[in-house]
This record gives structure tokens, sequence and C-alpha cells, in this order.
């Protein structure tokens, strides 16, 4: 059975893809903006990796979004 973090991690996921994508950006792009490896984008758009706040601090700002928008149902 899925914990809570663990629905919650592959949302946020899910919602990081989908705007990845709506922004025309490759995965790497987006790496290389929150200078991370590429591995860690991969991992975090499936729910596989806890995500630090500055990290998401970095994605929110590379995507073009508010934190609120990016952590929102």
């Amino acid at each position: 059975m899925q914990k809570d973090y663990e629905i919650e991690l592959k949302r946020i996921g899910k919602k990081i893809k989908a705007l990845r994508v709506k922004n025309k950006m490759t995965q790497q792009s987006l790496s290389d903006f929150c200078d991370v490896d590429i591995r860690t984008i991969q991992r975090v758009e499936v729910g596989e990796q806890n995500i630090a706040l500055t990290l998401i601090l970095s994605i929110a700002d590379g995507l073009g979004v508010s934190v609120s928008e990016l952590l929102d149902k």
C-alpha cells in the first residue's frame, strides 16, 4: 500500500512533467537550469525522489511558475 507522501510525490512529479512539456523544455534543459543531474529530474517526474525545498524553488523558477502553483492540486 502506498503511503500518502508517495502519492503526493507522484502527483507533483506529473505536474512538473506536464509543465515542462507545456513549456517545450527537455529534461536535460530543466536539469541544466536547476544544476542537477538529469536522472534527478527523471526520478522527480516519476515520483521516485523526495524533493528538497531548494530543488522545488529551482524547478518552479525554471518552469516560470510559483511554488504554490507547482504544488497546488
